[in-house]
């Protein structure tokens, strides 16, 4: 009896360190920024879009805008219920709230991806699982695979990420203008938006639920009088040259929070979506190198930004 009561206590031992080793294996699973829905034969892409926000429609995603960033690239944005109550767990949570669906032409094939929400999700540092909306995605258009990182990003990695030493985190946002409400904010993003005030336009806007935020999807067009390097298709064709394209990444958001306007830094942005791409060499960091200045002046100037005015005394 002793001898069975000791093989008991063995077995429950080792029984309670392969969960722990199995829950620590799935902790540790890695994510990429990217999935790939599906791929097809053609260049069609007017006729993919549609039947893709058929699948989103009859799957309950709601329809919030979309962005035909050229004749080969066009991205859908929806959400879910489901998703704007995770949006509204959590401060700063409402850029989880997009879901940006890539239809993509490449060498005579349609692809078909969108932004992982498991992925973001860790990199927005929120608690309240998307397990179920994912699901639903898999479901309306697909999931062959996710792409965007041949290694992947772990829970915490993504919980702290920064491209690399001095750059910027997900709480250092480009923080673009304060107006006394949020009321005034949107005000003046209405005008500013509507007129394509330094070649910024919307592309979609949603409130998150129980917080007095509203994020806005912005188009950045070189077209409509933004400059190169803040441009958006200037940026993908400059460092999305892989097999799998990572359109999704735009639209960018802008976050207003009662009367102050933000958006995430390109230097953790830009990374998040590109966690492989190089520092130096051909289609790497370095060939954006003006870009995070010239996208703070740009989006500063949509959302209405204005200098501090002198008190004055001089020095």
């Amino acid at each position: 009896m002793h001898i069975l009561r000791g093989y008991i206590r063995v077995a429950g031992t080792m029984a309670a360190v392969a969960l722990l080793a199995a829950s620590q294996v799935v902790a540790a699973d890695p994510y990429r920024p990217f999935v790939l829905a599906y791929t097809e034969s053609g260049v069609d892409v007017s006729a993919e879009v549609a039947n893709v926000r058929e699948r989103l429609e009859g799957a309950d995603f709601r329809f919030l805008g979309e962005y035909p960033v050229s004749d080969e690239q066009h991205v859908i944005v929806v959400t879910h219920d489901d998703l704007l109550a995770v949006a509204g767990s959590e401060d700063r949570g409402g850029y989880i709230a997009p879901v940006r669906v890539a239809v993509t032409a490449v060498n005579g094939q349609l692809q078909v991806s969108y932004n992982n929400l498991e992925y973001f999700r860790h990199a927005y540092r929120l608690d309240a699982p998307v397990s179920g909306i994912s699901e639903s995605l898999a479901d309306a258009l697909g999931a062959e695979r996710e792409f965007g990182s041949e290694d992947g990003k772990s829970q915490r990695a993504l919980n702290r990420y920064r491209y690399t030493f001095g750059m910027e985190r997900f709480d250092a946002p480009y923080e673009l203008a304060s107006h006394g409400s949020s009321s005034a904010a949107l005000e003046e993003l209405d005008r500013n938006l509507g007129n394509q005030v330094a070649g910024v336009s919307e592309v979609y806007r949603v409130e998150i639920p129980g917080q007095d935020v509203t994020v806005i999807g912005v188009a950045v067009r070189e077209a409509d009088g933004a400059e190169q390097d803040a441009a958006d298709l200037h940026q993908l064709g400059a460092v999305d040259v892989g097999e799998f394209r990572h359109t999704a990444t735009v639209p960018i958001e802008l976050m207003v929070r009662g009367g102050d306007v933000e958006a995430l830094h390109m230097r953790f942005r830009k990374a998040l979506h590109f966690p492989d791409l190089s520092m130096m060499g051909d289609h790497s960091f370095m060939t954006l190198r003006s870009s995070p200045g010239e996208l703070e002046t740009t989006l500063r100037a949509a959302a209405g930004h204005q200098e501090d005015q002198a008190d004055g005394f001089e020095w």
